[in-house]
C-alpha cells in the first residue's frame, strides 16, 4: 500500500517479541516507549524564558495548528483534529501555548485525570529549537504542576526521540517502566 517501513509490537506480555527471524521477516529492535517519572520538589531554577498561556476555546484553531506544526516530525506523532481539541479543552486536561518574547513558540499538553499527572507532550516549533527553550518549557510545566499541588509526574517517551529523551533525563526524569518495545520488520 505504499509503506516504506513496517513496525510491530506485542500487546501480550506473555508473548514478547525479540530480535530475529520470524515468518520470513527479520525483526530489529527500533525503540522502546518508556515511562519516566520525576518528583516535583527540588526543581531546577526556571530562567523564565518561556511562559505558559492556557488554552481557551476561542484560540483552539491556533492551538491545533501550532500543535501539529510542532509535532510534525516527531516519532509516533499524529495529526490532531477537532476531537483532540475537545479532549484538550476537557476538565481532565491542562493544555496551552508556550510563549517566548510574546511569540507563541510551542505547546504543552498535560493529562490530569489520573492520580499521577502526565506530561503528554511539550514541543517547540522547528525554528525555535536548539536555543534552550525546551529546557525552559519543561521547567515551566514542572513548576506549574508543583504549584497545582502535585508531588510527582510522569511522561511517555520514545527512546529514539534523542532530543526529548536526553532533555527528560537531564531534567531529573528516571525510567519507571517500558510500555512497549517496537521492532522494524525487514524482508528476509
Amino acid at each position: 500500500q505504499g509503506a516504506t517501513e513496517l513496525y510491530v509490537t506485542s500487546s501480550d506480555p506473555a508473548a514478547p517479541l525479540e530480535e530475529g527471524v520470524r515468518a520470513g521477516c527479520r525483526l530489529v529492535h527500533a525503540r522502546d516507549m518508556l515511562w519516566m517519572e520525576r518528583e516535583l520538589r527540588n526543581l531546577l531554577a526556571d530562567t523564565g524564558a518561556v511562559s505558559l498561556v492556557p488554552l481557551e476555546r476561542s484560540r483552539g484553531g491556533a492551538w491545533l495548528t501550532l500543535h501539529n506544526e510542532c509535532f510534525f516530525d516527531m516519532p509516533n506523532s499524529a495529526t490532531y483534529g477537532p476531537r483532540d481539541l475537545e479532549r484538550a479543552l476537557s476538565s481532565g486536561c491542562d493544555c496551552g501555548f508556550a510563549y517566548w518574547n510574546d511569540i507563541p513558540v510551542g505547546v504543552y499538553e498535560l493529562e490530569l485525570s489520573q492520580e499521577l499527572p502526565e506530561v503528554e507532550g511539550i514541543a517547540l516549533c522547528k525554528d525555535f529549537r536548539g536555543k534552550g527553550l525546551g529546557r525552559s518549557l519543561l521547567a515551566a510545566v514542572l513548576a506549574h504542576l508543583s504549584d497545582s499541588g502535585y508531588r510527582r509526574c510522569r511522561l511517555l517517551v520514545a527512546t529514539d526521540n534523542v532530543n526529548a529523551f536526553g532533555l527528560y533525563r537531564s531534567m531529573g526524569f528516571k525510567a519507571a517502566g517500558v510500555q512497549s518495545q517496537w521492532f522494524q520488520m525487514l524482508a528476509e
